[in-house]
């Protein structure tokens, strides 16, 4: 969808602001380039002036580094002399991910400012830029968001998802676990904010999606409050020595791309570093029984993969030097070389038995490696393999659940559980976009919608476990 610009002061009107949206600003400056609206937002809670410091996310495409010259900021008409680079990361062809921009302004808690973020090839500073301010692990005084919901899901920060306003209607239990995240999460929030603990399947980053999906600036805020306090009281408290159950790195690395906190930055690669040689010669154990190949299950595997595509998203660095995308292509065909002939995975932690939500978690990772990385032609049928599998021995329609684990175990059993439907749908969402096979769609609506009659919600973990995937199973199932 294109832009509609309008020659009213500085207004532009966009769907979708960065893609053709040609502005002419007159006034004080005169400047033609895509615009794309901001509002600066008082974070800590004062008023006066303050530093305004935040990553901008840019869709793939939109901007090189060495285009950086050619990027002003306008508020109330006027140019703004401000702090620009571009932060660590580049999409595969090489544009910007994030662009962190700094500049003072005066601005007030509870009344943001409108301003105007402009690019182009004829755009040009006149301005003097600022030095960079070091970004610390405290929340920002003040930050300049986008303000179209349209333009953030569009950038794919979080991943595909879409937009809290074109939620569908029906069927009504959509419309439910949209309404539950708001009442659950002020919940959650009222008595849980900024303690680490509570970050487990990723908090910091169910805010910052809520963020990209609403535009509202207190998930933005609850995003960086949770994901610091995960980094300095978890990560950072135990010099970064971690099993992948305890990695929560997405909100890390989305903290870096919205702060430019290097700190964050640094977390992700260290984990990444000791993922790589701790656990990615192991991902292929079935039935070792040393060297930590006895522990491998699907959520080892899928937090392994997952914490070097993170490391690969923004060039994060460990203690040693890792290709990533090389490490990646090996944690796949480790992980691939697990499944059985009937499609399930089963591991000596679990007694021979295979986890259902486990195996999501790790579908949802190697998703995220085709769509993003490599287009692995073993990947899809792999999926499909298991989720037919999976849904003619694992699904319980009485209980409109995955049993727990395939087989009775002495850590385990096959009860049913609904509160983890909803790490297993995207697959099913996924697998249904890729193929236009409308059965994984049934199935997936079908477990979509016990995982949310069925969840319990007041469980800080089932929360968590209920809204850290299935905001792109929206995507998937249009």
């Amino acid at each position: 969808m294109l832009g509609r610009c309008l020659a009213v002061g500085l207004a532009c009107v966009s769907g979708l602001a960065l893609s053709g949206c040609q502005s002419t600003i007159t006034g004080p400056v005169n400047v033609t380039g895509d615009t794309l609206a901001l509002q600066i937002v008082r974070m800590d809670g004062g008023s006066g002036s303050a530093l305004v410091s935040s990553g901008i996310p840019l869709p793939k495409g939109k901007l090189t580094s060495s285009n950086i010259a050619h990027v002003v900021l306008l508020v109330a008409g006027v140019e703004q002399a401000i702090h620009v680079e571009a932060l660590a990361g580049t999409w595969p062809d090489g544009s910007i991910r994030s662009l962190l921009v700094q500049f003072p302004y005066t601005v007030s808690t509870g009344n943001p400012i409108a301003a105007l973020l402009i690019m182009g090839p004829s755009v040009t500073r006149s301005t003097t830029d600022l030095p960079k301010t070091t970004v610390t692990g405290n929340i920002p005084a003040a930050a300049a968001l986008p303000t179209s919901t349209t333009y953030l899901v569009a950038t794919e920060l979080v991943g595909q998802t879409i937009t809290r306003a074109a939620s569908p209607a029906t069927p009504a239990i959509v419309s439910n676990w949209e309404t539950d995240f708001v009442t659950f999460g002020d919940q959650h929030w009222a008595t849980e904010a900024g303690q680490w603990l509570y970050d487990y399947y990723d908090r910091a980053l169910i805010w910052y999606a809520w963020w990209v999906r609403t535009g509202n600036p207190e998930y933005w805020r609850r995003g960086t409050i949770d994901a610091v306090a995960y980094r300095q009281q978890f990560l950072e408290g135990n010099n970064f020595i971690l099993q992948p159950h305890e990695a929560q790195m997405e909100g890390q690395t989305l903290h870096y791309l919205l702060t430019g906190d290097e700190a964050s930055r640094t977390a992700v690669g260290k984990v990444a570093d000791l993922f790589s040689w701790q656990w990615t010669p192991n991902l292929n154990c079935t039935q070792c029984t040393s060297n930590g190949g006895q522990y491998v299950e699907g959520r080892i595997q899928a937090r392994t993969l997952q914490s070097h595509y993170l490391a690969w998203m923004i060039d994060a660095v460990g203690d040693s030097a890792v290709d990533w995308a090389s490490r990646m292509a090996t944690d796949v065909t480790n992980i691939l070389s697990t499944q059985q002939p009937d499609g399930s995975y089963r591991f000596a932690e679990w007694e021979g038995a295979h986890s259902n939500y486990m195996t999501g978690l790790m579908h949802d990772a190697l998703i995220k490696y085709y769509t993003y990385v490599q287009a692995d032609a073993r990947i899809p049928p792999a999926i499909k393999k298991t989720l037919d599998w999976m849904w003619a021995t694992q699904w319980v329609s009485t209980a409109q659940g995955f049993k727990y684990v395939s087989e009775n175990m002495s850590t385990g059993t096959t009860t049913p559980t609904t509160d983890l439907n909803l790490l297993i749908v995207t697959g099913y969402g996924w697998y249904y976009q890729y193929s236009g096979d409308a059965t994984y769609k049934t199935e997936a609506e079908t477990m979509f919608a016990g995982g949310v009659a069925g969840a319990w919600l007041d469980g800080y973990k089932q929360f968590n476990q209920n809204y850290c995937q299935a905001y792109r199973y929206l995507f998937y199932r249009q």
